[in-house]
């Protein structure tokens, strides 16, 4: 059998498992729901909200780490949750509780994926970071909702790894598994972000953040945002993405105010944010 043929019978098996419900999509947890709604309605105030988020202390302890970092704080320390949320902001509290809450995905997986799991955290944070400090000094964009799009945007290959725990061609067979992720996870993806009733510009995060042609005449959108983020991780890495002979092609340098002065000017960036990134990636582990 080919692995065209292996990769097509995997998605089939994995398809049944979702349809007959062996196989769930990973639940936005349980906390970051219950805020994306408090915050959703106009009667709620930040005594409500905190009220919430205490119910989850170590959330709560979180909460009022960032707003007492070299990001957010202000004159005087905050001591409490609901100093933490005024000091904050409602949309960017909502932003952040659910970026922390979805560390738990990340856990508690076998053996034979743990360290996978783990690596795509790291990636997925790292990536975060990055997408936090573009949409800080692009006009049109929430800093905050740079780093949920970051930490979402890989989301369908950790179901695929849930799955490939049970699935034996996909335990044995590294090649396949590697070839199964870069064929199924946008699309995997896509599915669990909807089924969190996030919005379509974050469904397009996981779609299209590595559809490196896409769009050349538009706005730059969230997907764009993590699109360059990635970017900057293949220049660390000093690689190329797969069809790409080089950087200066790609429609998104067009759409960027940051690529308008000078490609150099997006490394003095990334040099200069370098501690801003570090302090996010420490608050995000």
């Amino acid at each position: 059998m080919s692995l065209a043929e292996k990769k097509k019978t995997v998605y089939l098996e994995l398809k049944t498992q979702l349809l007959e419900k062996k196989l769930k999509l990973p639940g936005l947890p349980n906390i970051a729901n219950r805020v994306q709604r408090a915050v959703s309605q106009s009667d709620y105030n930040a005594s409500d909200i905190a009220k919430i988020i205490q119910t989850d202390i170590p959330l709560s302890g979180r909460l009022i780490q960032v707003a007492n970092s070299p990001l957010y704080q202000g004159a005087v320390p905050v001591e409490h949750c609901q100093a933490a949320i005024i000091r904050l902001g409602m949309k960017t509290v909502k932003n952040l509780v659910a970026s922390f809450s979805l560390r738990r995905l990340y856990t508690k997986k076998s053996a034979t994926s743990r360290i996978r799991v783990e690596q795509l955290w790291k990636h997925s944070v790292k990536i975060g970071a990055i997408s936090f400090t573009l949409a800080r000094i692009t006009p049109g964009f929430d800093p905050e909702r740079a780093i949920l799009a970051g930490l979402i945007h890989e989301i369908g290959e950790l179901l695929i790894l849930q799955f490939a725990e049970s699935n034996d061609d996909l335990k044995k067979d590294k090649e396949l598994l590697d070839d199964f992720i870069l064929s199924y996870k946008f699309k995997l993806g896509a599915l669990i972000v909807k089924q969190w009733r996030f919005d379509q510009a974050l469904i397009d995060v996981v779609l299209s953040s590595e559809d490196w042609f896409r769009n050349p005449s538009e706005k730059p959108d969230y997907a764009d945002v993590i699109m360059v983020s990635h970017i900057q991780e293949y220049r660390v890495k000093n690689r190329l993405p797969l069809g790409v002979s080089s950087f200066e092609e790609l429609p998104v340098y067009e759409k960027f105010p940051v690529f308008k002065l000078g490609d150099h000017a997006f490394k003095e960036l990334m040099l200069e944010s370098k501690d801003e990134i570090a302090e996010l990636q420490r608050l995000l582990k």
